[in-house]
C-alpha cells in the first residue's frame, strides 16, 4: 500500500507533469505484464506494488511519488525494468545529476 515518501520526489512528480504525459492504466497494465513475465518479482516487488496502487488513481501525486521512489530504489535493476517496461521512463528524472 501507499507508504510515506520523502519531499525530494515531489520535484520528480512536477517533472512528470511538465512532460505533458497522461498516465494510462492500460500502459501500466502492459508494463506490469512485461515485468511479471521477464523479471524476478521478488527483486522488484516494491515497484510492482506501487504500480498496482497507481492503477487505482493514475493522477494521484502520492501514488506517482510511490512509483518514483520504488524505481529510484531499484539500483542496478533500473536498467532491466526499463528494458522490459520502457513506458516507465516517464518516472525517470530529467536531471540525473540533481541534488534534490
Amino acid at each position: 500500500m501507499v507508504g510515506k515518501t520523502n519531499d525530494k520526489s515531489k520535484n520528480t512528480v512536477d517533472k512528470i507533469k511538465n512532460k505533458g504525459q497522461i498516465i494510462q492504466v492500460a500502459d501500466i497494465d502492459i508494463a506490469l505484464q512485461m515485468l511479471n513475465t521477464y523479471l524476478d518479482n521478488q527483486e522488484i516487488e516494491p515497484l510492482l506494488s506501487a504500480l498496482e496502487t497507481l492503477k487505482t488513481d493514475t493522477q494521484n501525486e502520492d501514488f506517482q511519488i510511490q512509483v518514483i521512489d520504488a524505481f529510484d530504489n531499484l539500483g542496478f535493476m533500473q536498467g532491466a525494468v526499463l528494458t522490459y517496461a520502457p513506458y516507465l521512463n516517464i518516472f525517470v528524472s530529467d536531471d540525473p545529476f540533481a541534488d534534490d
